[in-house]
């Protein structure tokens, strides 16, 4: 089963306001949105409403943390639409720590989620493609004290050998397919080799908030770091376009196609100001082993059976999801290379 997710404490609310001035605290309320593992709640409060987040284990390093905080302020100098960190009021630092947790306050955006109706989902993917753009160049120039972590490879082939865990009985031609996406997608990255730059590291549709078309802000920095910006997209244009099981359907039911409208409104939202121009073909290639390697990095140890049946589930989604890209590869950047020149052609007109 998916680990239950962490609640904050009273006391861990109270010890950790008691650092802040933000006068008397009207209510608190558990969000249960993000990571299971980072519990979250919103205060209303004489400041206004605020949200209080306990890092997750393995990202509340202090000074991965101070890393973060410093894009965070370096991005909000540059216009970029982020919820604001409060400071502490007695030293003015960005962050609280009790123990060995670290905690944060940022001031709370109300908006509306990701919207994936066919009347909404291309404008917002294209608001979400243009916001990620702007955000990488404005990561070109911040420039931090504290030491950013540092992804070793975009793709950990080593987690393929995962897939022959006897307990998961995954059939042999899915193991054979899934290890040939991945490994394509490797060798697709080694040899148009960029240097690894800033990325956002958790670019998806929960971490955005919008009002009616806009998106109003971006969230969670948490994973932050240096690493591949190729895969950053690719794997930004899945979680955008990637059309998700109806209430009460199975996973492996679900539509095996992206929403293709979402995915070019994406691409075309992406190249309207981006300086790197990315290549169609190597986004459409890399698509299906970024996809791959994240429900690889899902995978838990052997546990109980529904343990197995969900990571199996899941695993017969992902490969019927890659084996349709991968199928109709060719049509994905004649569309991409399409959606591209008609957004050059809006912005320089013959």
């Amino acid at each position: 089963m998916p680990p239950s997710r962490l609640q904050l404490t009273q006391r861990e609310i109270d010890s950790t306001l008691a650092r802040y001035s933000i006068g008397k605290v009207h209510s608190i309320h558990e969000l249960a949105a993000g990571s299971v593992m980072s519990p979250k709640v919103v205060i209303e409060s004489d400041r206004g409403k605020l949200l209080l987040k306990r890092r997750a284990n393995g990202l509340d390093i202090p000074a991965l943390v101070a890393f973060s905080h410093e894009v965070i302020l370096g991005c909000l100098e540059q216009g970029i639409c982020i919820p604001p960190l409060l400071a502490t009021s007695d030293n003015q630092n960005s962050m609280v720590q009790l123990g060995d947790q670290v905690y944060e306050l940022f001031v709370f955006i109300d908006g509306s989620a990701y919207d994936r109706a066919p009347t909404a989902i291309r404008s917002h993917a294209a608001q979400a493609g243009a916001l990620l753009s702007e955000l990488h160049l404005a990561f070109d120039q911040i420039t931090t004290t504290f030491e950013p972590a540092r992804e070793t490879s975009a793709l950990n082939l080593s987690r393929v050998e995962l897939l022959s865990d006897p307990t998961l009985h995954i059939e042999q031609s899915t193991i054979d397919h899934l290890r040939r996406m991945i490994s394509f997608g490797d060798e697709l990255l080694r040899a148009n080799a960029d240097p690894n730059k800033l990325v956002h590291g958790d670019w998806h549709p929960g971490n955005m908030i919008f009002r009616q078309e806009e998106i109003v802000a971006i969230c969670d920095f948490d994973n932050t770091r240096f690493g591949s910006r190729a895969r950053e997209i690719a794997q930004a244009m899945i979680h955008c376009s990637i059309k998700l099981p109806q209430p009460g359907q199975p996973a492996i039911e679900c539509a095996p196609e992206p929403d293709l409208p979402a995915l070019g409104a994406f691409w075309s939202g992406l190249n309207r100001e981006h300086s790197r121009a990315y290549s169609s073909r190597m986004i459409a290639g890399l698509m299906p082993a970024v996809m791959v390697d994240a429900a690889l990095a899902m995978l838990s140890p052997v546990g109980h059976e529904s343990d197995l049946e969900q990571a199996k589930s899941m695993l017969i989604a992902v490969n019927r999801k890659t084996r349709w890209l991968d199928e109709h590869q060719g049509e994905l950047i004649q569309m991409l290379d399409s959606a591209k020149l008609a957004n050059r052609s809006k912005v320089d007109p013959v």
